[in-house]
């Protein structure tokens, strides 16, 4: 069994590492440069929030989102004797990243600094120093924490051995524990200087990381394609693991080097939600905000003894395919895998044992679960970096990570409703909506007629124009707004055509003054007799001639303004005016405790300007000559009484013909009533 690790880095944006058993894919990583990895780097942060619900800090690193620091998480420097946390707002802090950023949630913080080495693992504020428990083996064990204890180290300082370390000597693990020390010093003295918030140690270069972390004995080769690379990585090996020198080695060869190995069709697997099984079965892997779910079908498997084999068989090659795929894609979080469902106990268990010793070869930190009876496993892995996925993808900006798109008619659809709602609220002259060129092409030919409705009815007009470079169902829409809105326009248009008025034209003597304009001789209210004020029915235009000759009761004139004209006519006839007959007495009562509304225009009372309703003229003396009174429009009220019984003449008065309009339900005149007031005026 050959096992190679091949470092590919000639390319600046992008740095790939494998390793590669057998010609099987076992490790792989990846680095991009427009998005390099924060993960391990450790920042000098400013607290700027602590919630006490949350138990935890937000601190300013210098992120784009402030990072989550647990209070859990915050050494023992920054708490109290009493337990209580000292952390306050404005505080500066050294944390170090534990979990890169994601789309919703910053970066995961801690104080509890770690420096990674190729035996150990340093900790600064610890003084224990400890063996990892990936080393299960008990004379392991015992040799190596009596190589710990002869290791001298500082105060305040411990380390943690790593699985790397195991079969190492005292002088490897001293020689490393140095190296670390040094650094810690390095890291110290910086922060000190620097002012928060600031990067103060940035994990290696991508070849030394990779050294670092991927390196295992058993690999017996360590190819390299960069020069540049090469060289940090023989650095780095001299200078912890001398001994390991002589299989580092630069590829000198045209091909490419993962071409040469033929990993290029296996690192495509990767990327894909499928995977194919030997046996004819496959996995889905679908990763969700919340977990990662991983199903198990069986596919074209299938083994002639029965359903319960076929299960079976499919699950155990299933199990290490999917410790290798959660080491490839470096899969972190809550993981479900749903295996297929077995009957027999004794399959679980199997599967179960199958499965932990795959997860041996990682390097992550795992806790698993048993198979329930549901046939659901679920595990959680630490997660160290961003997945494979988020490193080299980026979001569609059609899908948004759904994986599907609104379809042509549902857009279309979804943006004629935005210009319907704009164009309802009746406020708007104009609507310009900028939409995709598919989605424009099908509101201009598909929905051409109910665009067309909508300018109609709403009296505006409405521009669509196509924009190739949007986004598929963005939209973008510009309003208008008219000077008068249309919903009030639309609102005078639909008054009763028997409230319009206007002014009267006709022909008046010489000796009389020109009749003013309509907006000048007509005020919004008037004076009454009684000094109170007349109100100008509310939403009336000008008089525009004559009156309807029928108006059905109920047109908007008062009961004041019957008996004001009731009143006028009596005045006009003298003395010889019959008296008003009960009916008509009950509606002067009724008019008179109607109280009067008060018009919003108010006007100052004229002296020369007389009223609707004046009382006879007496004759003009030499003493006091009195002018010639101004020619006044005067607002024709279509007056309508309901019917009444005869009126009962009075005993000793002369019968009287009751006036039209009056009592007989048949309308007067309107003109005919204008001239008996010009007349009366005349007189």
């Amino acid at each position: 069994m050959r096992k190679q690790m091949l470092i590919n880095a000639v390319h600046l944006e992008q740095k790939r590492m494998a390793i590669v058993e057998d010609g099987k894919l076992v490790e792989f990583n990846i680095q991009m440069t427009v998005r390099e990895p924060i993960t391990g780097n450790i920042y000098k942060g400013i607290v700027m929030k602590v919630e006490r619900g949350l138990q935890a800090a937000f601190v300013n690193y210098g992120g784009r989102k402030d990072g989550f620091l647990p209070l859990r998480d915050v050494s023992a420097n920054n708490f109290s004797e009493g337990g209580k946390s000292t952390l306050k707002p404005g505080q500066e802090i050294l944390v170090q990243i534990l979990r890169e950023v994601s789309e919703r949630k910053g970066a995961l913080l801690t104080s509890y600094i770690s420096l990674p080495g190729r035996y150990l693992v340093l900790l600064p504020n610890k003084e224990s120093s400890g063996i990892s428990r990936k080393i299960e083996d008990e004379e392991d064990r015992k040799r190596l924490k009596e190589l710990v204890e002869q290791i001298k180290t500082e105060e305040d300082i411990g380390f943690i051995v790593r699985t790397a370390g195991m079969n190492r000597t005292k002088q490897e693990l001293a020689r490393d524990y140095q190296h670390l020390s040094r650094l810690w010093k390095e890291i110290r003295k910086r922060a000190a200087e620097t002012a928060a918030p600031a990067l103060i140690y940035q994990e290696s270069a991508f070849g030394v990381r990779s050294l670092r972390d991927y390196f295992t004995p058993d690999i017996e080769e360590i190819l390299v394609d960069d020069p540049e690379t090469f060289r940090q990585v023989r650095s780095y090996c001299k200078a912890v693991a001398p001994r390991n020198l002589k299989i580092i080695k630069l590829s000198k060869e045209k091909s490419p080097l993962f071409d040469r190995y033929q990993l290029e069709d296996q690192i495509r697997v990767i990327y894909q939600d499928r995977v194919d099984l030997k046996s004819g079965g496959y996995l889905i892997i679908n990763p969700t905000e919340a977990m990662i779910t991983i199903d198990v079908n069986s596919g074209r498997g299938s083994h002639k003894r029965n359903v319960e084999e076929t299960a079976f068989q499919t699950n155990m090659e299933a199990a290490e395919e999917i410790a290798r795929q959660l080491r490839l894609r470096d899969l972190g979080g809550l993981i479900v895998i749903d295996f297929i469902d077995m009957m027999d106990s004794k399959h679980n268990a199997e599967v179960e044992k199958a499965f932990k010793k795959a997860l041996s070869l990682d390097r992550a930190r795992i806790q698993l679960s048993h198979i329930s009876k549901f046939g659901l496993l679920e595990l959680s892995r630490q997660k160290k970096q961003s997945t494979i996925q988020e490193i080299s993808y980026t979001q569609c900006p059609f899908c948004r990570g759904r994986g599907v798109r609104p379809s042509l008619e549902y857009t279309a659809l979804t943006a004629y409703r935005k210009i319907e709602t704009q164009a309802v609220k009746g406020i708007f002259s104009a609507i310009k909506a900028c939409v995709p060129q598919e989605v424009a092409d099908y509101l201009q030919n598909q929905k051409r007629a109910e665009i067309s409705r909508l300018e109609n009815n709403y009296d505006m007009t409405v521009h669509i124009t196509g924009n190739a470079g949007m986004v598929w169902d963005e939209s973008k829409m510009e309003t208008i707004r008219r000077e008068t809105p249309a919903a009030e326009q639309a609102n005078h248009v639909r008054k009763a055509p028997e409230e319009a008025e206007g002014p009267i034209a006709a022909d008046q003597p010489a000796s009389r003054e020109a009749v003013p304009p309509a907006s000048e001789a007509i005020p919004p209210s008037g004076e009454s007799e009684n000094g109170g004020r007349q109100e100008a029915p509310h939403g009336k235009g000008p008089l525009t001639g004559t009156a309807p000759p029928d108006v059905p009761p109920g047109d908007g004139t008062s009961r004041e303004e019957q008996a004001r004209e009731v009143k006028s006519e009596e005045e006009k006839a003298g003395g010889n005016a019959p008296l008003p007959t009960e009916g008509q007495d009950t509606a002067l009562k009724a008019a008179k405790k109607r109280p009067h509304r008060r018009s919003r225009r108010r006007r100052k009372p004229s002296v020369d300007r007389p009223q609707e309703t004046a009382a006879p003229a007496q004759p003009p003396t030499a003493a006091s000559p009195v002018p010639p009174p101004k020619q006044e429009t005067v607002r024709i009220k279509p007056a309508v009484t309901p019917v009444e019984s005869p009126a009962t003449r009075i005993e000793g008065s002369a019968p009287q013909a009751v006036p039209k309009g009056r009592g007989t339900g048949i309308p007067e005149d309107p003109l005919n009533r204008l001239q008996k007031v010009f007349e009366a005026l005349d007189d």
